[in-house]
């Protein structure tokens, strides 16, 4: 990964590691498989392994590798040597030769820090284990989707795309019913007596996007000045929209900060702007008193 790239910490058992190092970005698939293959390579070449002890000032000279920011004493030093591959300053145990580490695979690679990024890896025994679970998962899908092994990244990525085709028509109707609710409650909007129309109602089993929809269609059919706002229990919980004209924002009925605060009755937030929003809230069972405290405070503002 570059000669700038150096050891910030590890752990190590006799299964697994992990192994921390600087670098500013995440390593690609291909690089953590070029890392795989360079280690296996030096565990099936059975390289023997060496230690000694010397002073640090000819241990450095000799080219070992000290961690960054250890402290080792300057009378003398233990080195770990697996020549032609590497030499450390390292006072851990270890194995005779690399042919005893059995294996190496890397399970993750993610960041820790700001520029600094960590591998856990299995080897021996462990590996074995992984290997088999894995091998476990992957005949379980094939037999699943009734696939070749080999066909597996193909047929899920085919069944991802059948799920978002689906999922954007469930949108799409969900939106359409939404609006035909919506064109039965228009009927039951309030004018009040300085000619303003606001209209507060309950659609239950309606996403946020379609409830938005909604009452921007129902907003258009009541003119101005006029306002929205309607709620209903979701998958999730609460989901509300609320809409306002030009004149009813200028009354002071924003849209986004009159659905924040009933948001909050709700157990959630949201907001948008004057003429839109939307929001939520994890408490459906709030659905009711947020209604009730919506239709007064629109019947007030718009009175």
């Amino acid at each position: 990964m570059g000669e700038g790239v150096a050891q910030q910490g590890s752990f190590v058992q006799a299964d697994r590691l992990r192994f921390d190092f600087n670098l500013p970005r995440g390593l690609e698939p291909a690089e953590v498989a070029t890392i795989e293959n360079l280690v296996n390579t030096w565990v099936a070449a059975d390289h023997g392994l060496t230690t000694a002890v010397m002073p640090l000032a000819d241990a450095k000279a000799a080219g070992a590798t000290a961690m960054f920011g250890e402290k080792y004493e300057d009378a003398g030093v233990r080195v770990v040597d697996v020549p032609g591959v590497s030499m450390e300053l390292c006072g851990g145990t270890h194995v005779r030769s690399t042919a005893q580490i059995g294996g190496f695979k890397v399970l993750t690679e993610s960041g820790i820090a700001s520029g600094v990024r960590r591998i856990e890896a299995v080897v021996g025994p462990a590996l074995v284990s992984y290997l088999q679970e894995v091998d476990g998962v992957v005949r379980a899908l094939s037999a699943r989707l009734k696939v070749k092994t080999e066909d597996l990244p193909d047929r899920v990525a085919g069944v991802l795309d059948e799920l978002k085709s689906a999922q954007k028509e469930a949108a799409g109707l969900r939106s359409e019913l939404a609006l035909a609710k919506a064109g039965e409650l228009a009927g039951k909007a309030v004018t009040t007596g300085t000619g303003a129309k606001y209209l507060a109602a309950r659609l239950d089993g309606v996403d946020g996007k379609a409830l938005q929809d909604a009452a921007a269609a129902l907003l258009e059919r009541l003119g101005d000045p006029a306002a929205v706002f309607l709620i209903g229990a979701g998958e999730s919980g609460a989901v509300m929209a609320a809409a306002s004209s030009p004149g009813a924002v200028k009354a002071g009925l924003q849209a986004g900060k009159f659905i924040g605060g009933l948001a909050k009755m709700c157990g959630g937030g949201g907001g948008g702007k004057p003429g839109l929003a939307q929001a939520g809230g994890r408490d459906a069972s709030k659905v009711s008193d947020a209604l009730a405290a919506a239709e007064a405070a629109l019947a007030e503002t718009l009175g």
